[in-house]
């Protein structure tokens, strides 16, 4: 009897180890296999990433509002901006900059061009382009006061970019676009983006894409530049903002002969 209990006892001992033995091949065989699975994954992601990055470098980005250069009209506007909401606002060119730093031009002494160049961007433009000192009152209606009003003419919807670069004085605003980079001395990029959300019924774009005051009668102060909506998606974290080509539109050419 007490060799039967031994041999019992050894045969579990051989069982166990066998178990182990297998629970240990099924191990490494999951733990190979996860890792192949991980391997597959990144391998994957970078395919997208790089299918995504084609696919955006292959789609043109073309302007899609008016006045991206921001000059002014007179002192109280910016010419082709629909700016309503507003008792007053007082607009002044406080500098230019061009391709070359060196020919930047500040037009008030203000040092807002050097400021720019110190903070945002330093390097080669691809145009000139205005940066505006803007002072501005809401009015009593509680209607978003726009900088630019021009949802409504149908460039302003479906796959898009708006952005700016905004250094706020005083005062607040508000709307789509938000803080996508922030620069030192109070700058920052302002940005927002929209895509089609589907390829048989309607999709909007934002109508308040930058709001000037939060309250009614209000007022605020601030540096703005190249302010615009571009066609398709724009990654501003990675490339930020420039200057985009426009085609021209049929009202933008004068009829002759008619």
């Amino acid at each position: 009897m007490s060799q039967r209990l031994t041999d019992v006892v050894v045969a579990a001992d051989n069982l166990t180890q066998t178990v182990q033995d297998k629970i240990g091949n099924i191990d490494a065989t999951v733990a190979a296999k996860s890792a192949e699975v991980d391997v597959s994954i990144a391998q994957s992601k970078v395919s997208i990433d790089n299918f995504i990055v084609g696919a955006r470098g292959e789609a043109s980005h073309i302007l899609l509002s008016k006045n991206q250069r921001m000059e002014p009209l007179g002192t109280t506007g910016i010419k082709h901006f629909n700016t309503i909401g507003l008792s007053s606002i007082e607009v002044i060119k406080e500098a230019t900059l061009h391709g070359n730093p060196s020919h930047d031009v500040d037009h008030t002494g203000n040092g807002v061009a050097a400021d720019f160049r110190a903070n945002v961007y330093g390097g080669y433009v691809n145009g000139y382009f205005n940066i505006l000192r803007i002072k501005w009152t809401r009015n009593n209606r509680a209607h978003p006061a726009r900088i630019d009003d021009n949802w409504y003419r149908g460039y302003q919807q479906g796959s898009m970019t708006t952005a700016c670069y905004l250094k706020l004085i005083t005062g607040d605003v508000e709307g789509a676009m938000r803080p996508v980079v922030n620069y030192q001395n109070d700058w920052s990029l302002y940005g927002t983006q929209s895509k089609v959300t589907s390829t048989v019924s309607q999709f909007h774009g934002a109508h308040t894409k930058l709001g000037l005051s939060k309250s009614t009668e209000t007022s605020g102060e601030a540096l703005i530049c190249l302010f615009g909506t571009a066609s398709g998606y724009i990654d501003l974290e990675k490339v930020g903002w420039g200057i985009y080509p426009e085609f021209a539109r049929p009202s933008d050419i004068p009829a002759t002969g008619v």
